[in-house]
């Protein structure tokens, strides 16, 4: 099998574009959860971890739901029924943010 039919022809890319993309989604956040805190009093650390659990938990749960049929491009419906998670690697996204908030949370300073 030639390399550019591989099933895995491209992947480098996909994963370089994600993890590009989370280390930025990662450091607005950092940056949105410290504005936060720093506008409430609140622990800078801990306020930036709660935020990555929670964007984090909204990607996972976005990357995972089953569409149903339902599109937003085309925005029609199908009558195919749903076969599972959606193709996206949002969930992945998700997973990485909440690493980043677990690993923020285990260094924050006491």
């Amino acid at each position: 099998m030639n390399e550019s039919q591989s099933r895995w022809a491209g992947i480098g890319h996909v994963i370089s574009r994600l993890l590009v993309g989370t280390a930025a989604a990662a450091v607005a956040l950092g940056l949105l959860g410290a504005v936060i805190a720093w506008a409430s009093s609140r622990d800078i650390s801990s306020t930036m971890a709660a935020t990555y659990y929670i964007v984090g938990c909204v990607l996972f749960l976005v990357g995972t739901f089953p569409t149903g049929g339902f599109s937003l491009m085309r925005g029609t419906v199908t009558r195919r029924s749903p076969m599972g998670a959606r193709q996206d690697p949002v969930y992945l996204a998700g997973i990485l943010l909440i690493g980043v908030g677990v690993l923020v949370d285990v260094f924050r300073p006491f």
